[in-house]
């Protein structure tokens, strides 16, 4: 038998494979952190009136929350998170913070609640620093799944079929 021949069943198993694994991640699409206003782990020079963050899908009018606290623990933030109606994508949120904030570390959590039923959450925190005050150490920004299971799960599965494969070839010659 050609040596081609042999390797069509292996051919069409790997492009079975990249299909599952990209159907799952697009499957595992979720409304991920793009960007904020003020920025992640960044310094600011006056404090903000609010916190706007960005991310990559549209989220729902309901169950999304930003909470900002500064160092002791302390809620800053109004409790009004809201979908920004000057957006059209529907992908930024914002909230409102307290009136003269003094220099300092805050942190920014947040939970999102996307159109495709998915949720995320993460953080960060930025630094007012009207140069009064040393800056302080940043928090790594944060998304919530860094490492999605099911993608995972689709790549060991195809790892397993392709070991089978590779181990009944060898034992058939």
């Amino acid at each position: 038998m050609p040596s081609f021949l042999r390797l069509k069943p292996m051919i069409a198993m790997l492009t079975l494979l990249s299909l599952m694994f990209i159907s799952a991640s697009r499957a595992l699409a979720h409304a991920d952190y793009v960007s904020s206003e003020p920025p992640a782990n960044g310094t600011v020079t006056s404090a903000p009136e609010r916190v706007i963050i960005v991310f990559s899908q549209e989220l729902k009018p309901e169950g999304n929350t930003i909470r900002v606290t500064d160092a002791r623990g302390n809620q800053v933030d109004r409790g009004d998170t809201t979908l920004d109606r000057n957006d059209p994508n529907r992908k930024t949120l914002i909230v409102s913070l307290s009136p003269g904030l003094s220099d300092g570390v805050y942190t920014v959590n947040w939970k999102n609640a996307s159109t495709d039923g998915h949720s995320e959450t993460g953080r960060f925190r930025f630094t007012i620093n009207t140069g009064t005050t040393p800056a302080a150490t940043p928090l790594p920004a944060t998304s919530g799944e860094e490492m999605p299971g099911l993608a995972l799960l689709a790549v060991g599965s195809g790892a397993l079929l392709i070991g089978w494969a590779l181990r009944r070839r060898v034992w058939q010659r």
